[in-house]
């Protein structure tokens, strides 16, 4: 596997035989670290670069091992519950370590090349011509280096490629992946501007021309658009008409995904003593139907699912 396969990066999670993150049966590499702080993030343990722990507060007898084993001293038992000075918890795992009832437990690991190539190989019997592999976060264009080590150990395997990105990176990232993946899952969280910079923190304007950028130099590269549907939020008669503008000006892109909003991540912020959870309205299947009837008619000219 050459040098790449000793490139390590953090992984917190990998999925094996997923079916909606890429062409066929997919091994899923999900990294950690992300620029983006959409307020209805699903894994909010995906955010920041390092390792970091969770509560579960259903397992926890308030017994204070963890409290203990904190070399930080950031950690304390009040009204019922363990609690963490915020921004303070430097993800070492003392703690998780500590707890006799598995409570506290990390969400992120330094994994080699190899490590994940080793599980990705023994699922290729269920690829066929279609599955793959698919590197997700987060954002895996923050760790660039490790997601290129392993599309390329992927491609010298013989096995497909897909990347799943918000496309906020300098473009010389994003075009030092683009010949070892087959297909880019484009995360678009909104097109109007304002909108963009208001529910994730950053501006779209760099995420838009990498997209136009990535067709019109890479054609051989699919990319799917794929846009999170939040009521309330993304999911007026006017962002779908920027939405279907976006599409047609994209002429490498092949399909365009809504996926409606699931409430799946909001207890997550509160075990990662990060404050309340983002709540919102879960959307009819009749709604999303209207919505992808919307940019049927406006004349997309690809699938729209």
């Amino acid at each position: 596997m050459s040098m790449d396969g000793e490139k390590t990066g953090i992984v917190f999670n990998i999925q094996h035989c997923c079916i909606h993150d890429g062409p066929g049966i997919r091994t899923g590499v999900f990294l950690k670290g992300c620029p983006l702080r959409c307020l209805w993030c699903a894994n909010p343990e995906s955010q920041l670069a390092h390792p970091q722990v969770f509560w579960d507060e259903r397992k926890c007898s308030l017994c204070g091992a963890c409290v203990a084993a904190c070399p930080q001293k950031v950690l304390s038992v009040s009204d019922g519950k363990v609690r963490v000075k915020p921004n303070t918890c430097v993800g070492c795992g003392s703690c998780a370590a500590a707890c006799p009832l598995g409570a506290r437990e990390m969400t992120g690991k330094r994994l080699r090349v190899d490590e994940v190539m080793r599980e990705v190989l023994e699922d290729r019997i269920f690829y066929g011509e279609d599955g793959g592999l698919t590197v997700s976060g987060g954002e895996p264009l923050m760790q660039a280096e490790f997601t290129l080590a392993l599309l390329r150990a992927a491609k010298e395997a013989g096995i497909t490629t897909a990347v799943e990105t918000s496309g906020f990176a300098a473009w010389e990232t994003l075009k030092s992946l683009a010949p070892y993946c087959d297909t880019f899952l484009y995360d678009i969280k909104a097109v109007d501007p304002q909108k963009h910079l208001r529910y994730t923190g950053v501006n779209n304007a760099g995420i838009l021309e990498n997209l136009k950028l990535l067709s019109a130099h890479f054609p051989q590269c699919d990319i799917w658009i794929r846009t999170p549907l939040i009521p309330g939020y993304n999911d007026s008669e006017a962002d779908m008409a920027l939405l279907a503008d976006l599409a047609k000006s994209v002429p490498t892109a092949s399909q365009l995904h809504l996926l409606p909003y699931h409430d799946l991540g909001e207890g997550k912020r509160e075990q990662l003593g990060e404050g309340e959870a983002f709540r919102a309205e879960i959307p009819t299947a009749e709604h999303m139907e209207r919505l992808r009837d919307l940019l049927r008619s406006s004349g997309v000219g690809i699938a729209v699912l």
